[in-house]
């Protein structure tokens, strides 16, 4: 697997808790220092909220057209 794809991975699995104790530790220690690691796990973050906005918004748009159909 590329090295971006593997990280993107590794910073999903910390963002989850995925990881063994081990790793989460020598990910932590890498943020404090690494800025290009730290901008990314910020992407990371901001594209999760993202899709949990939009995720909430269709199922309004859902629910909304569902209430429509029965009480319309």
């Amino acid at each position: 697997m590329r090295p971006e794809l593997e990280e993107i991975k590794q910073l999903e699995n910390y963002l989850k808790n995925n990881l063994p104790e081990e790793q989460t530790l020598e990910l932590e220690i890498r943020l404090l220092w690494d800025l290009d690691w730290q901008r990314a796990l910020a992407q990371q973050k901001l594209a999760y909220q993202a899709l949990r906005v939009a995720g909430r918004e269709q199922l309004r748009k859902e629910l909304k057209a569902i209430h429509q159909r029965l009480y319309s």
